[in-house]
């Protein structure tokens, strides 16, 4: 029954990544395209106000990469980050299959870098519209990778310590070499 248990939980552990991709492709493309329509270069007003003055929608062309970095790399940055994506996939596979978490790390990433590589393909940039002062424009997909980077790094830190040998700390012993009454740390020949 055990053996049944594992592939079953490794499935499952793809299907929550490719689930999760899912899902933020389709919230990225479903929000960009409301901001095309209703802010973009055709519409009638640039600009809605969500929360004034603190967080504002507004239409950006980024041809760089997350917030607005390396604006005009273009092919490049596709050639990139389906690169990352495929260095993650082949890097992770394995422990994609053994932890939600690392599944759900994954699924935000991967999903956030497929939404911004389709808005290159189609537009030759990406559209960008959460605006919030003193912080780049950014949009569904890059919040996605930022969530996901975040949560990769808690995943593999608590990894790592887990998996750290364990080395105990001792008390120091009174009357031991290195140690003295005087608490000077030094260890000093009886004077006589």
């Amino acid at each position: 029954m055990t053996g049944e248990a594992g592939p079953a939980r490794g499935r499952w552990g793809l299907f929550l990544t490719a689930g999760v991709a899912a899902v933020i492709i389709a919230l990225d493309q479903v929000t960009k395209a409301a901001i095309v329509a209703t802010i973009g270069p055709d519409a009638d007003r640039n600009v809605i106000w969500v929360m004034p003055p603190v967080l504002r929608f507004l239409y950006v062309r980024n041809t760089g990469v997350a917030f607005g970095a390396f604006q005009g790399a273009g092919e490049i940055l596709i050639l990139l980050a389906v690169g990352v994506v495929l260095l993650l996939a082949v890097a992770f596979w394995r422990m994609i299959r053994e932890s939600p978490w690392l599944s759900l790390a994954l699924g935000l990433q991967f999903g956030g870098a497929i939404g911004n590589i389709i808005d290159r393909l189609r537009y030759g940039y990406v559209v960008d519209f959460i605006d919030v002062p003193n912080f780049p424009t950014f949009n569904v997909a890059d919040s996605a990778i930022t969530v996901g980077v975040i949560l990769l790094g808690i995943y593999l830190l608590r990894t790592e310590l887990a998996t750290a040998p364990q080395s105990p700390i001792e008390p120091p012993q009174a009357g031991v070499s290195g140690s003295d009454e005087g608490g000077s740390g030094s260890a000093r020949p009886p004077s006589g």
